[in-house]
C-alpha cells in the first residue's frame, strides 16, 4: 500500500537526509512532532476494513479518516467475549475502541504505530462497511516490495510526545520480482561523514529511553554512537563532514532490547546514534543525532 506523506498544522515537517548516493531510490526524510499527548480523548472507535491484499485498515468512525494500525502485532486484541484475538480474527465490519499513546504519523493513509489495544465493541458486518468500496479501491495499491523497512523513533518529554521518521542511510534489500529474487544495494556515506544539519534529530537535555519502530520485525540489532564534538573536529581538520577519515574515529556499542517490531535504548545529547537492523530481507542502516 503506497503512502503519500502530508503536512498538516498538528505536525512539523523538517528535512533530514541520510547523505545517500544515486542508487538509493528514498527520498529525503522528515521530522515528526505533536504535542497531543495520551489521554482519554485520544481514544478511538473505527471501523475493519480490508484492502484488496487482505491486509488491516481501521477507518475513524468519527472523520471517516484512514490508518494503518502499525506493529499491532505488539498491540493487545480483544474479542466481545473478551477472549483474545488475532489480527486475522478481526472481521470486516467490526467497530473497535483503539486505545494508544494518541501519536498518528500525518500520512495518507495515516500511520498509528502507538496503538496498545484493539477492541471488538460491536460485531457489524461486511455491509457495514461498504460505503468505503471506493476508498478501499484506492488505497488497494501494493505496496512497493523494492523499498526497504521503514523506521520510526519516539520519545516523550515533559512538553511533548515526539516521533522521528528515521531514513535509511544505505541498505541491502532482496524481494521477488517476477518469480525470480532481485537484490537492491543502496550504498551510502559513513554516518560520521552526514553534516549533522541533515539528520533527524532527539532533542533532549538529559538521558532518555525511546523506542524505534519498524513496519516489520527486526530478527536483530545492534546500535553504535559517535560523539557529536569528535565528529565537528574530524570535519573541521579534514576541510568538511564528507572528507573525514572514518578510521581514527572509534564508535562505542550501545545497549538495546529488542522485541519483534520494537527496539528500546537509552540515548544522551552529543551523540550521534547508528542503527543497524536486520530484517528476512536485507539489512537496513539508520542515523540520528542527540542535541540538548
Amino acid at each position: 500500500m503506497a503512502v503519500l506523506l502530508l503536512c498538516c498544522t498538528m505536525l512539523c515537517m523538517i528535512p533530514a537526509g541520510c547523505g545517500q548516493s544515486p542508487e538509493a531510490e528514498s527520498t529525503k526524510g522528515a521530522t515528526a512532532m505533536t504535542t497531543t499527548g495520551r489521554s482519554a480523548e485520544t481514544d478511538m472507535e473505527a471501523m475493519v476494513v480490508r484492502l484488496h491484499d487482505g491486509s488491516l485498515l481501521l477507518v475513524d468512525n468519527r472523520s471517516g479518516s484512514p490508518f494503518v494500525p502499525t506493529a499491532i502485532d505488539e498491540a493487545d486484541i480483544i474479542g466481545l467475549d473478551g477472549q483474545t484475538l488475532t489480527v486475522d480474527d478481526l472481521q470486516v465490519g467490526n467497530v473497535v475502541r483503539v486505545v494508544g499513546n494518541g501519536i498518528m504519523m500525518q500520512s495518507y493513509p495515516g500511520q498509528y504505530p502507538g496503538i496498545e489495544t484493539i477492541e471488538v465493541i460491536k460485531e457489524g458486518s461486511s455491509a457495514d462497511a461498504e460505503e468505503y468500496a471506493d476508498l478501499i479501491a484506492e488505497l488497494s495499491i501494493s505496496m512497493d516490495p523494492s523499498q526497504p523497512a521503514s523506521a520510526n523513533l519516539e520519545y516523550v518529554t515533559d512538553l511533548a510526545s515526539v516521533t522521528l521518521m528515521l531514513q535509511d542511510n544505505g541498505y541491502t534489500w532482496t524481494y521477488e520480482e517476477n518469480g525470480e529474487p532481485t537484490q537492491v544495494i543502496a550504498d551510502a556515506a559513513h554516518p560520521v561523514q552526514i553534516d549533522p544539519a541533515d539528520l533527524p534529530d532527539v532533542r533532549v537535555d538529559q538521558p532518555l529511553d525511546v523506542t524505534i519502530v519498524f513496519d516489520r520485525t527486526a530478527t536483530a540489532l545492534t546500535v553504535t554512537r559517535w560523539g557529536e564534538q569528535a565528529i565537528e573536529q574530524a570535519a573541521s581538520s579534514a576541510g568538511g563532514y564528507q572528507n573525514i577519515d572514518v578510521d581514527p574515529l572509534s564508535g562505542e556499542p550501545v545497549d538495546v532490547a529488542l522485541d519483534g517490531a520494537k527496539a528500546v535504548l537509552t540515548v544522551e545529547p552529543g551523540y550521534r546514534y547508528v542503527v543497524d537492523a536486520e530484517f528476512a530481507e536485507g539489512t537496513v542502516c539508520y542515523v540520528f543525532t542527540v542535541h540538548e
